[in-house]
């Protein structure tokens, strides 16, 4: 109530500034605009740029104090009402470097710079700071002593900001790339994003609940996620979500950590596709082999895991994990899921816990980090499984249940090297299938502890010294 309260104030407010005012109004006929009074006077200031206006951020919130001029395109719009509270622009229509913020009380903004309009932002007094991994202009107000980032009242809005009349439309061209390739320079900007659908887990088949914020998962179809972010009082809330999979428009907003999509209207999600379980079916394969596991004498931080792909055929590995078993447990004590993977034909993936120390060893980064303690973080004595999209053992390394210690499956200090000539994979593990190297040489391995690098070759197979 305290929403709907504020909304129909909001909505008297300005209809006393459209008759009063009629601000900003860009048609030959409108007399001339009252001469400004405050921060906007100078109309000869200066242009920053976005770059620049960064420049004025040092941790918090911050005044712009000197005189200065932001010009940007417009790319959002509350004509259906998902956005409330804020105009987002870019510095150029198409290939954007930087996007904004600014938040506001005015509202029907889309009637006063519609999408695609260039605008002019008078700086001087404003406040600049952080939305999450973006950047927001508004006014401030304290919280328990701190400064914090508020809308701008609906007249200093319009005193603020003004049209370029003299500029037609901009044609915008949203950013169109995949879920896989966003980061934060892209936030605040306007992005299309390919090959996505709703995910299984969102159960509402709605845009939104009534009157909430309601996140909408969704993912692509390699697996990573992102949320639209809609509103319960958007026109379109009620509306079904479309099936199968498609594009997603809209403005980027959130971190690095949890991205966030911002519709303008329901026209922005455009499923036309089936869905991704169509258009990719989960595979099961034979040739994608578990062909190497390290444990390094010297350098427990630099272990890694290895699949290789011996078909002739790229694998997708939705839907494929990695399973260790720890010690002599027989419940699994780490599971890695493969998702978004795809292991091309003759091509390895390596994987490993510590990122930083691999690459200084090795001289490469990993194609994959999985988490400590994990399958690619083993000390030589556990059990590694493969497991296809269907619950099935596709490989195996070891015996879950059974403790490698002094058996034909240790490879503490050393490493398990798979054979050159073993080309499908074995859902029971074969000790003749595998050269062992370790520190204790038991039950047919080799006792032959081995340093990184120079007795390893991650993301290579056949290793070039398979006979080690």
């Amino acid at each position: 109530m305290e929403f709907l309260a504020s909304y129909h104030h909001s909505i008297f407010r300005n209809a006393l500034l459209v008759l009063c005012l009629g601000l900003w109004a860009c048609s030959a006929s409108d007399p001339d605009p009252p001469e400004k009074e405050g921060p906007c006077q100078n109309e000869e200031a200066d242009l920053i740029s976005f770059q620049a206006l960064q420049s004025y951020y040092k941790g918090e919130v911050a005044v712009i104090p000197g005189e200065g001029f932001l010009e940007g395109v417009v790319i959002s719009s509350d004509r259906e009402g998902n956005i409330f509270g804020s105009l987002y622009i870019q510095d150029k229509a198409v290939d954007p470097d930087f996007g904004l913020e600014i938040r506001t009380d005015l509202l029907d903004v889309h009637t006063r710079f519609p999408p695609g309009s260039w605008i002019r932002i008078c700086l001087k007094g404003l406040y600049l700071g952080r939305s999450k991994d973006g950047w927001a202009l508004g006014a401030v107000r304290e919280i328990f002593g701190n400064p914090s980032l508020d809308r701008l009242p609906a007249l200093e809005t319009l005193e603020r900001i003004s049209l370029d009349c003299g500029a037609e439309l901009a044609e915008l061209v949203p950013r169109t790339i995949s879920p896989e390739e966003l980061n934060a320079g892209f936030i605040h900007t306007l992005v299309r994003l390919e090959g996505v659908e709703v995910s299984n887990a969102y159960e509402l088949q709605s845009f939104a609940e009534p009157e909430s914020e309601t996140l909408v998962p969704l993912r692509s179809c390699n697996g990573v996620e992102i949320e639209l972010r809609n509103s319960g009082y958007s026109d379109f809330h009620r509306s079904r979500l479309p099936e199968g999979s498609g594009s997603a428009t809209g403005i980027l907003l959130g971190s690095e950590a949890n991205f966030e999509l911002l519709l303008r209207s329901e026209s922005d999600l455009v499923f036309d596709a089936p869905g991704c379980e169509e258009l990719f079916p989960p595979e099961r394969s034979d040739q994608v082999l578990i062909s190497e596991l390290a444990d390094p004498d010297n350098e427990p931080s630099a272990r890694f895991l290895e699949l290789y792909n011996a078909g002739k055929q790229p694998i997708d590995l939705k839907g494929w994990r990695l399973v260790r078993y720890t010690n002599a447990n027989d419940q699994p004590g780490g599971i890695a899921e493969l998702d978004g993977l795809r292991l091309l034909p003759g091509s390895t993936l390596v994987f490993a816990a510590n990122p930083e120390v691999f690459e200084a060893v090795y001289g490469r980064p990993p194609d994959v980090q999985l988490r400590a303690n994990g399958p690619a973080d083993s000390n030589g004595d556990d059990n590694i499984v493969l497991m296809n999209p269907f619950d099935e053992i596709s490989d195996i390394y070891g015996v879950p249940g059974e403790d490698g210690s002094g058996t034909a499956h240790e490879f503490e200090d050393g490493r398990a090297l798979r054979n050159p000539g073993v080309l499908r994979a074995s859902p029971e593990f074969r000790p003749e299938q595998w050269i062992i190297s370790n520190d204790t040489g038991k039950e047919g391995t080799i006792k032959q502890p081995l340093n990184a690098p120079e007795d390893f070759s991650p993301g290579i197979h056949p290793d070039p010294d398979g006979s080690s």
